[in-house]
């Protein structure tokens, strides 16, 4: 009698994925804001109280594979003089919100929202003043993060003296008495992983 033994033949295929991180952040609109105080209403009461005024508001977008963080910061402590006067306005003269304006997102603190603006929970953030150290601004919460344009759109609404919100400057630009100049400072909004 005959044993057959079964034949058997194997082959190992191998198989990789290679994932690129598509990090981007891009402004549509606002790159360049420019406060103009020219009144005495201007000096009293600041401008853009509210942050309504479209003129005064930055639009940006974020794509991203993966969840996010935007910190924003100023280069320097102060407003800078371009002609090196003497007293340089507060940088807390400056004061933003931020709202959500994409689609397929959602702001807050509760399980299945996307993200959360300036730590708080609310779909448009309080008024805060700008700040010189990195701040974070949006942080995206457990895969809401990753998306398009069209889902990652914000807005930063600015206002100048307006003495909103909890850190902005309590005194006018009336009350502090600065000097006639113009005076600038550069924003960084940073993208990064979390």
């Amino acid at each position: 009698s005959m044993i057959a033994q079964p034949v058997a033949d194997n082959a190992i295929i191998p198989v990789s994925v290679t994932l690129n991180s598509i990090l981007r952040l891009n402004v549509v609109s606002g790159g360049n804001i420019e406060f103009v105080v020219n009144t005495l209403d201007d000096y009293a009461a600041g401008i853009n109280n509210g942050g309504d005024n479209a003129r005064y508001h930055t639009t940006f977008t974020v794509a991203s594979s993966i969840d996010f963080k935007v910190t924003m910061n100023s280069e320097t402590p102060n407003f800078v003089s371009s002609t090196g006067g003497g007293v340089n306005p507060p940088l807390n003269n400056l004061g933003y919100e931020l709202q959500y304006d994409g689609s397929g997102g959602s702001v807050g603190g509760d399980p299945g929202d996307s993200y959360l603006l300036c730590g708080a929970d609310q779909e448009t953030s309080a008024v805060q003043a700008l700040q010189s150290n990195p701040f974070e601004i949006i942080t995206s919460i457990d895969g809401g993060g990753a998306g398009d344009v069209a889902k990652n759109r914000f807005i930063i609404r600015w206002r100048f003296g307006t003495q909103e919100g909890i850190d902005m400057i309590k005194k006018s630009i009336l009350e502090q008495s600065i000097a006639a100049d113009r005076y600038t400072v550069n924003v960084f909004l940073v993208l990064s992983s979390l």
